[in-house]
């Protein structure tokens, strides 16, 4: 992971950057002899491999068919040839409607309802039989390993070298193929880790022990099933000694286990949220950060440079943006920038309550005219870009939000347009939703306890998420007539965001869960997906240290925009670098 540093304007110890830079020169070139020996441990037969490559073979990606049912025994289509494997579990699939988008209405394929699951107990040359331990199967219906990322819980017991476990976790992680979940359990009691692991919502218990022996350390992976605790796998491998000792040398000058971002880089801004536009209409996505009041764009490379010559779009001094957003509405092939902003009120952020003057929220539209913004729109309404369109919703002291979400249209001007049919409580900023040709419009939605929760075209919940996101980190005092009456609090929800079939979400975890108000150790993105009949959770990008403040999606990135606990960085002091910053990671989807 490369990681970049903020601007030198910047950094708080100018006078001491040649040093630095002196010192960082030699530090580098201290190192080369250890890289040169870290080539040395890796060009050569790694003897984690084989651990590594008989494990991933289990959730190798296979589509096969039922061609038999005989009792409980279903035989398949698949076998040997295709690298079927003895304990394989497969989901059966029924094809059904088409699944259309839910903006352009564009056929994506058709329905796959998952309707059981098939465990693989004997394998031929050309087929295989198994039985079914969930659901149920019939003659032609599709089974398939499928290719997202299986969510796997990492364990290893208390006397497990660590050193060995580390490069083999990295060596797991490099293959794309596992979403690795770490825990700080150290056991080897199986009932223990599959409780962990379902309280992780993993689907695969991983377990590292390992053992000394003569010619070096016995190393052993056991691997379970999460929803019946039942193992499936059990591989040990010899680490001799010389290896060992190579590794370990190594390891010592690498870091610790790290998220797997692409890359990091410091923000020169004091940044709160963020998205992407083509605001120039050059086919290339600028990200525009907000930190509050001021709008400034940046350009992506190896770090971030200032866009369009540096040109911004400069709030009030009472401004407190809530919401950023682009799209080109007016269809004149540039994107807009729409801006909600709180102008004044009692507000709280980060759990410090502040009051300004005024009370009222106002939403801009920016276009980019020659080498400025102007205002195209202004309005006493929130606004935000949902699919291929734009909503609006009225404001209320009392209440935050006020009245119906309705349609927002472009007509050489902005309309009001009609409203749209969502659950009772759903306001603008809590929502996604996608058609089902089975159950038709499907709602997911923020609670005010932060829940997910789907809902059915008769407003009918169907689902709700297993944990809370962990707290909004921008809410509102209610007006109340007099201080002495506390009226509660109303609250900015997270970006919810489609992705193909996969809706995103952000999830933060308290420093300690009793004392939220003390901030964050680490946040996530989650993922959750339509399965045909019901909704699915899992962990896309995990371990992000410290709190995510906001994240944009642009082609095969996603753009993660945070700030470490406290906001502050303790080594960047060692460094000769600003402690205090925001930054923005960089993760390329490669399952996308």
């Amino acid at each position: 992971m490369k990681k970049y540093g903020i601007y030198s304007k910047e950094n708080l110890f100018q006078g001491n950057q040649k040093k630095y830079f002196a010192a960082v020169y030699f530090f580098l070139i201290s190192l080369l002899p250890v890289y040169c020996l870290q080539s040395t441990v890796y060009a050569a037969e790694n003897p984690l491999y084989k651990m590594r490559d008989e494990t991933i073979a289990y959730f190798k990606p296979i589509t096969g068919k039922v061609t038999m049912i005989d009792g409980e025994k279903v035989v398949v289509n698949v076998g040997a040839k295709d690298a079927v494997k003895t304990g394989m579990r497969f989901n059966v699939l029924k094809e059904e409607a088409p699944f259309r988008h839910p903006v352009t209405k564009e056929p994506l394929g058709k329905i796959e309802a998952l309707i059981g699951k098939l465990e693989i107990k004997d394998v031929n040359a050309d087929s295989s039989s198994g039985i079914i331990i969930e659901g149920k199967a019939q003659e032609g219906d599709k089974i398939r390993i499928s290719e997202i990322k299986v969510n796997t819980l990492f364990c290893q017991s208390k006397d497990a070298d660590w050193n060995l476990s580390d490069s083999y976790y990295r060596t797991l992680k490099e293959t794309g193929r596992l979403n690795l979940i770490d825990t700080g359990m150290e056991t080897e009691i199986p009932s223990e880790i599959i409780k962990e692991a379902k309280r992780l919502t993993a689907d695969v218990a991983l377990l590292i022990t390992s053992q000394k022996t003569d010619a070096g350390t016995l190393l052993t992976q056991r691997l379970f099933w999460v929803s019946d605790g039942l193992q499936f796998s059990e591989i040990n491998t010899n680490i001799d000694i010389a290896y060992t000792k190579e590794l370990k040398f190594a390891e010592g000058f690498l870091p610790l286990r790290q998220g797997e971002a692409s890359f990091q880089i410091g923000v020169p801004v004091s940044a709160k949220l963020m998205t992407t536009a083509d605001v120039d209409g050059d086919g290339k996505q600028e990200i525009v950060f907000s930190n509050g009041k001021d709008i400034s764009l940046y350009t992506l490379g190896s770090d971030l440079q200032p866009a369009l010559g540096g040109i911004k779009i400069t709030g009030k001094s009472f401004d407190n943006h809530v919401w950023i957003d682009s799209m080109d509405i007016n269809k004149d092939g540039k994107d807009e920038i729409i801006i909600t902003s709180m102008a004044g009120g009692s507000f709280v952020i980060d759990d410090y309550a502040t009051t300004r003057k005024g009370d009222t929220i106002v939403s801009y539209i920016y276009g980019l005219k020659g080498n400025e913004f102007v205002v195209i729109y202004k309005g006493p309404v929130f606004l935000r870009k949902i699919g291929n369109g734009l909503i609006a919703q009225a404001y209320s002291r009392e209440d935050g939000f006020d009245g119906n979400v309705f349609s927002v249209i472009w007509e050489g001007g902005y309309k009001k347009g009609n409203p749209l049919k969502l659950p009772k409580g759903v306001n603008i900023y809590d929502f996604v939703y996608f058609d089902d040709p089975l159950k038709g419009r499907i709602i997911v939605a923020y609670d005010e306890q932060g829940f997910l929760n789907a809902y059915d075209d008769k407003d009918f919940r169907i689902w709700r998420s297993k944990d809370n996101s962990g707290g909004f980190l921008t809410r509102f005092k209610r007006s109340a007539p007099t201080t002495m009456i506390d009226k509660g609090e109303w609250s900015m929800k997270d970006r919810l965001s489609l992705r193909s079939k996969d809706i995103l979400s952000v999830k933060r975890i308290p420093l300690l869960e009793i004392i939220k108000q003390i901030g964050y150790k680490s946040s996530q993105i989650r993922r959750l997906w339509w399965n045909g009949f019901g909704m699915e959770e899992g962990v896309l990008i995990d371990n992000i240290s410290g709190t995510v403040y906001d994240y944009a999606l642009s082609g095969d990135k996603i753009l993660v925009l945070s700030s470490p606990p406290f906001g502050i960085k303790p080594k960047n002091i060692l460094q000769g670098e600003n402690p205090i910053m925001t930054e923005l990671s960089v993760y390329i989807d490669k399952g996308n």
